[in-house]
């Protein structure tokens, strides 16, 4: 058997199905795959799903700039705020039309 990563089950009852379709080789590929961890192809192919979901929720987390416009960016995030006379007129006058708003 192979040693691999493994997801922590999402604790509680599984209530959610999926089903897909795919080519016979695929099926013979997950079910040797399966087999050689150990795991049933319904676990295999969940602790794939959700390995993919967490590498796409990680990249959508990061943002990867080149140094310089990195460096840019900062300078312009931590630069001080212009008063724009139009837009600070109208944020006076929408106060209170929206809920919550502040």
């Amino acid at each position: 058997m192979f040693a691999i990563e493994t997801t922590a089950p999402t604790p509680g009852k599984m209530e959610a199905r999926k089903e897909l379709r795919m080519h016979r080789a695929d099926e013979e590929r997950i079910k040797a795959a399966a087999a050689a961890t150990g795991l049933q192809e319904a676990d295999f192919i969940r602790q794939a799903a959700l390995a993919r979901a967490h590498e796409v929720e990680q990249r959508m987390s990061l943002s990867i700039l080149p140094i310089d416009a990195f460096e840019s960016f900062k300078a312009a995030v931590e630069a001080p705020g212009k008063v724009v006379p139009g837009l600070a007129r109208a944020a006076e006058a929408s106060k209170g039309l929206l809920k919550d708003a502040d």
